[in-house]
């Protein structure tokens, strides 16, 4: 690790650049056999070179010399702006790696990040004594002095949705999205802020920012008064220590990291979905009953609910072709 004070001077240029860089490819999420002269076939995991995606439901890309068009939700797109794909990285492929990031190495990121943290908040009674409310502070205020428009909130929500537009985000901008869609999505299950973190580690190995969103939280300009506000003045955040662990971090970001943000509140979206179903089931099986058609009801009955099933698996490719 490089531990020189010019290192840190460096890394917001360097990642700015490594992020205009970088092809597109897809990886396989199940078998495609080839049938027809122009189809590409492949394997569950193959990477696959995306050249034309014109069309939203079939894509033109190209395997071992082979080029061919695919059926678009067959592969996931794998971001490789500044990184070069590695499937020891990827958590879909490797297991181990995502409960080794959500594991340990949040477990130390967590320990971090709640040294000297107040317990009772100086200004607002209702403070939780947690990391996370000090990051949605500190995120929303740096964002907020980088823009002088009135409805800035609602058009960074906006803006940063739009992974295809092609701009390359800043660091600080990284930050927000990832808050702002992290609590958009647990917050409808009643995700835990320990889940919520775990996320956001999760969200800056994968877009290899997360030894500068580290330093933010440290020593952003302007901002000191936030940590005053949620931080002792023997915290770890607020002490220059940060930046030995910042270089430590730095060498993360060598490393092509494809983990899942959701992947602890799937199984509660699955639940609530089917419950949701079930419970939309009984009540078209009452009134069915009423007009005395309980045999088209049963058969009516479990299409929608496999229909249903279905749509929601597709939604978070969980889904098989054969249902």
């Amino acid at each position: 690790a490089d531990y020189s004070l010019e290192s840190h001077d460096k890394d917001r240029e360097i990642f700015l650049r490594a992020r205009r860089e970088g092809r597109k490819r897809a990886r396989a999420l199940l078998d495609f056999t080839q049938q027809e002269e122009d189809e590409l076939g492949f394997y569950k995991n193959d990477i696959i070179n995306i050249l034309s995606e014109k069309d939203e439901h079939c894509w033109v890309g190209e395997l071992n010399g082979q080029r061919g068009w695919f059926p678009a939700k067959f592969v996931e797109i794998i971001d490789e702006r500044g990184k070069n794909y590695c499937a020891f990285g990827d958590e879909a492929v490797q297991p181990r790696i995502g409960e080794i990031v959500r594991g340990q190495f949040s477990q130390a990121f967590f320990k971090l990040l709640n040294h000297g943290l107040r317990e009772a908040n100086i200004i607002a009674a209702s403070f939780v004594s947690h990391p996370w409310p000090f990051i949605e502070a500190l995120s929303a205020a740096i964002v907020e002095s980088k823009t002088k428009s009135v409805n800035s909130k609602l058009m960074l929500c906006d803006t940063f949705k739009l992974d295809q537009d092609g701009k390359v985000l800043t660091p600080e901008e990284l930050l927000y999205r990832a808050v702002q869609d992290i609590n958009q999505s647990h917050n409808g299950v009643g995700a835990q802020l320990d889940v919520k973190l775990r996320s956001l580690i999760a969200f800056g190995l994968n877009e290899q920012c997360l030894h500068l969103w580290f330093e933010m939280l440290c020593a952003s300009n302007h901002q000191n008064a936030i940590r005053e506000r949620y931080y002792h003045s023997y915290a770890f955040v607020r002490s220059p220590a940060w930046k030995q662990i910042k270089c430590e971090l730095r060498l993360l970001s060598q490393f092509s990291f494809n983990l899942d943000i959701g992947a602890e509140i799937l199984d509660k979206i699955i639940c609530q979905s089917s419950s949701t179903m079930l419970s939309g089931s009984s009540s078209r099986k009452v009134i069915r009953k009423t007009n005395s058609m309980d045999v088209s009801m049963n058969g009516t009955k479990k299409q929608s609910l496999k229909e249903g099933v279905r749509d929601m698996l597709q939604s978070h490719h969980l889904f098989s072709w054969d249902l």
